[in-house]
């Protein structure tokens, strides 16, 4: 299966196969001027001018040797293209990793965790929940929200640290005032049985 890398707006993707890269060249996310590389191609090239995505420009074949070009001591790295920000993939220092695609934020995991536990504290506040849940809602309230206002910051999850500090701190609010009217229960119960 032939790999294929594009580049867009500085940035270089891949590897991606064909099928991937038509379908987003139909979507409009790869345009005709952003730049496309496989293994094959001497150097990377404008979308609409490789021949075999619907461009005009006849390209080497997969199986066809390279043809030869002046080396500078580096035998097997095609020289990259000049102007071109993207460096093929084989001229990257070994073990180097391939950055990803635009994806999805990730969810910060304290965020989801005072949740849950700001939850539990409401549901289980008869069962001493503000101590077992409500002061982990808390903690794991308060590390998320710090971890999500730093500036290099890439994750979502502010609602739901929020929520779970909100849940928490209700939850050992209810235990207070539930101890609280325990003991004047008991303090009552004393003063009328002398």
């Amino acid at each position: 299966m032939i790999e294929w890398f594009y580049g867009k707006e500085g940035r270089q993707f891949g590897p991606i196969d064909e099928a991937t890269l038509r379908a987003r060249v139909a979507s409009g996310e790869i345009g005709s001027d952003d730049l496309v590389w496989r293994e094959g191609m001497e150097r990377w090239q404008p979308l609409k001018e490789v021949a075999e995505l619907g461009g005009a420009a006849p390209m080497p074949s997969v199986d066809s040797p390279l043809p030869p070009t002046e080396s500078s001591g580096d035998e097997g790295v095609p020289p990259p293209v000049p102007n071109s920000p993207y460096a093929t993939p084989e001229a990257r220092p070994e073990g180097a990793m391939y950055r990803p695609g635009p994806g999805v934020p990730v969810t910060n995991g304290p965020a989801i965790a005072s949740l849950v536990c700001g939850i539990l504290s409401i549901v289980f506040f008869c069962l001493f929940g503000g101590i077992f849940f409500g002061i982990p809602a808390v903690i794991c309230g308060h590390i998320a929200m710090s971890s999500l206002n730093r500036p290099d910051n890439l994750q979502q999850g502010r609602g739901l640290a929020i929520a779970g500090l909100v849940c928490g701190y209700c939850g050992l609010v209810i235990l207070i005032l539930m101890l609280v009217q325990g003991s004047a229960n008991v303090t009552y119960n004393d003063y009328m049985s002398r």
